[in-house]
């Protein structure tokens, strides 16, 4: 869980970092203006002055890529840092309008360039408040323009400049309404999505675990087993083999028809505890039907076969049940087999299954060796 948060939050940086580069491409041509204003004359003010923007401009982005880069944005409330780069992008732009007289209106659209920063961050509230402070920045320039006289413009016009971008400034704010809610609606959707696909992937696993599962004993099923075992075999290399056993209880539907099918449950998940406890973690224990399992023990040998069926067997034979009398306890016989890389699955079970039968027939509460197992 932690390291799923860590990654979240790794690639949450990197695409922060990717915005404040693409920001980079604004502050690159802004310092193209800069220059290209310088060398044609429009720039009125000093040398010094020209400089200083591209002094500011490098600074503050420092900064900002120094708080990507240690994490320290991460304390603020947006760790993107939207409305600060913002903010500043606006009051460097106010500068530099202020020393572009000449072409002072073509440069004006370059505050909606920078309102555009913020069009999947900001609220419509805090759009507008950006908005708002876009307009106040050039009408203070306006208001110091007249006072100072930096360059000779009219009121009139600069308050048609001033109207034009208010203008501007209200579509651009409505527009970046409209693609914010379009983008939480997407987002909406896209949740609800991840979430159906959530519950179909656990209603799948559920369904799988079902398939594979045995409800009562919450072993493997015959069917799982099966696919298993052939997964093993095909897996197995010359001079491995697999230990199997078939395992049948003893008088079980005796003891459905004494003490009832609850009494028989119990039995089965009892066997079912006593037989996991028993197992190594790679080796395996299906209920094969009824009343019978099978065991599927790797890389294993006859004699390693025979003890770990003889210690379930001393085990259940040991273990009392609540629903049953103290003085009845459960047994089992067994037919083991071993099973070769280039066997078929089929027929070492029916071969299990006939030792099995002569395990039966000769007393049951013991296991037998189909004869193959020796060669």
């Amino acid at each position: 869980m932690i390291e799923r948060e860590f990654d979240r939050q790794a690639r949450d940086q990197a695409l922060r970092l990717q915005r404040f580069f693409l920001a980079q491409w604004v502050y690159g041509i802004t310092y193209v203006v800069i220059a290209v204003t310088w060398a044609t004359g429009a720039y009125i003010g000093s040398l010094g002055m020209a400089l200083s923007h591209y002094g500011f401009g490098v600074a503050t982005q420092a900064v900002f890529f120094v708080m990507f880069r240690t994490n320290f944005n991460l304390r603020f409330k947006d760790p993107s840092l939207t409305s600060p780069q913002i903010i500043v992008a606006l009051l460097l732009q106010t500068y530099l309008l202020a020393m572009v007289g000449p072409i002072r209106g073509i440069i004006l659209a370059a505050y909606c360039l920078i309102l555009l920063f913020g069009v999947f961050q900001l609220s419509r509230i805090a759009y507008l408040a950006h908005a708002a402070f876009a307009l106040a920045c050039y009408g203070g320039l306006i208001i110091l323009n007249q006072q100072l006289d930096i360059y000779p413009q009219t009121l009139s016009i600069a308050l048609l400049e001033w109207f034009v971008l208010a203008c501007f400034m209200l579509w651009l704010t409505i527009l970046g309404s409209y693609i914010r809610e379009l983008g939480e609606r997407l987002q909406r959707r896209h949740s609800t999505l991840q979430q159906h696909q959530q519950s179909l992937r656990s209603m799948m696993d559920e369904l799988q675990n079902l398939a594979t599962t045995d409800v009562l004993t919450g072993l493997p099923n015959r069917r799982h087993f099966l696919d298993e075992a052939q997964r093993r075999m095909t897996l197995q290399r010359d001079g491995q083999t697999l230990g199997l056993a078939l395992i049948d209880l003893d008088h079980f539907k005796r003891i459905n028809d004494l003490y009832g099918h609850s009494a028989g449950d119990e039995v089965l998940q009892g066997f079912a505890r006593i037989a996991r406890a028993n197992l190594r973690g790679e080796d395996m224990v299906a209920r094969f039907g009824g009343e019978e399992f099978v065991l599927l023990l790797s890389n294993c040998d006859l004699s390693s076969l025979q003890h770990c069926v003889e210690r379930i067997r001393l085990n259940l034979a040991r273990t009392s049940f609540p629903s049953l009398p103290d003085e009845v306890y459960c047994t089992l016989s067994a037919g083991l087999c071993l099973i070769q890389p280039e066997d078929s699955l089929e027929l070492r079970i029916s071969q299990a299954d006939e030792a099995l039968y002569r395990a039966k027939a000769g007393g049951r509460n013991c296991s037998q060796t189909h004869q193959d197992a020796y060669a």
